[in-house]
């Protein structure tokens, strides 16, 4: 049964993140901004299958699932496609002593932290919302090569909803408690392994990442990360500090938590996120597997 708050969001017109299936409105908006109709999407499917499938080296599902993400990535173009393709893949391919042996168990602790997080509604745009917490993150109890498998199996997750493919993703980036120690796991051994993700290997747009609760360390370390960006990932973040009234101007209030001042009142930050990988994660380690072998 529906709560209260539940009613009120969507009697606004804000959509669960959980949509299998794509209202009218959001059809439109990939036919206008991604050039998609069924003709289109039928051929271009075809023609990418058929371009791995010639390339031997390239090992990777080619379900229409998974194909589809890569041609919204890129507007339909199958030779941007592949290359986002070849960019995703070697990514992993890169760190194979993060993804060679996956800890399921450990994973799903990280999951359960509440480090990363799905909100429950979309912005008034469709995108889907995103929350990173430093604080919830405990680098003793688990590892950075956790956390970056963790984050790799969300990602894969989310970029099989067509909404996010389409529409996006903004991310909450709450940089409270930040640590030094925390900082070490990161700077700057894996400071390009970010930079490199956000910059063109990620089948998914991301519209923004709005860091909030910024304090000495992370200004030590946006100093030095932000030398790895280009000047189109740079802007795309914004930093707010702690003028919530500020990250409004972007996201609603009415879909944030409390603790941004928003007006989700119950808000179960270690709630959607396992329930997300749980779907996927047979068909996440395998599509690993199949990259590595």
């Amino acid at each position: 049964m529906p709560t209260e708050y539940e009613e009120m969001v969507k009697a606004k017109g804000f959509l669960p993140y959980d949509l299998d299936t794509l209202p009218t409105k959001f059809i439109q908006k990939a036919k206008e901004e991604l050039g998609e109709t069924d003709e289109i999407r039928r051929s271009a499917l075809e023609n990418f299958r058929k371009r791995i499938l010639e390339h031997k080296k390239l090992k990777c599902p080619t379900d229409d699932e998974f194909l589809i993400q890569f041609l919204r990535a890129r507007k339909f173009d199958v030779d941007k496609a592949l290359g986002l393709l070849h960019n995703y893949f070697s990514l992993v391919i890169s760190y194979p002593d993060f993804f060679d042996n996956l800890d399921k168990e450990k994973i799903y602790k990280c999951a359960r932290s509440g480090f990363i997080n799905v909100l429950p509604f979309r912005d008034n745009n469709g995108c889907l919302l995103l929350t990173l917490k430093m604080g919830n993150w405990d680098p003793d109890d688990i590892n950075v090569k956790v956390l970056f498998c963790t984050l790799g199996a969300a990602i894969f997750c989310q970029i099989t909803y067509p909404m996010n493919q389409i529409c996006g993703v903004r991310v909450i980036f709450d940089s409270k408690d930040y640590s030094f120690k925390q900082m070490r796991c990161f700077v700057p051994r894996y400071l390009p392994l970010i930079a490199k993700a956000l910059r063109n290997c990620l089948p998914i747009r991301i519209v923004g990442i709005h860091v909030v609760n910024e304090a000495v360390v992370f200004q030590y370390a946006w100093s030095i990360f932000k030398h790895f960006l280009s000047e189109k990932v740079k802007n795309r973040f914004f930093l707010h500090g702690d003028n919530m009234q500020d990250v409004h101007k972007y996201i609603p209030k009415e879909v944030l938590p409390q603790e941004y001042d928003g007006d989700f009142t119950c808000y179960d930050d270690g709630g959607l996120l396992p329930k997300e990988i749980d779907k996927i994660y047979t068909k996440f380690s395998m599509a690993v597997k199949t990259c590595l072998s």
